[in-house]
């Protein structure tokens, strides 16, 4: 008897990954850009504008990322409607 693994078993894994790149897609950038604040301001003497700018920075990298990230669930959700539905 041979095992087969169904579609909806990779499905739930398929989410569980989903759902980890976008914690790391929206997580990381604001705090690299973060620490790269820090350190520039620690190193050259810079004021605290360039921390705050370094936040901003950070947050509109994750929110496109997470943008282009959705982009492209989107376009596989509908690639996978097409091949239920072809006969």
């Amino acid at each position: 008897m041979q095992l087969k693994k169904r579609k909806s078993d990779w499905s739930v894994l398929r989410y569980l990954v989903y759902f980890t790149q976008v914690g790391f897609t929206v997580i990381t950038p604001p705090l690299l850009c973060c620490f790269g604040a820090v350190w520039l301001r620690s190193r050259f003497g810079w004021g605290n504008g360039v921390v705050i700018g370094g936040i901003v920075l950070g947050v509109a990298v994750a929110a496109v990322s997470l943008r282009d990230f959705l982009r492209l669930i989107e376009r596989k959700a509908r690639e996978c409607e097409r091949e239920d539905k072809l006969p």
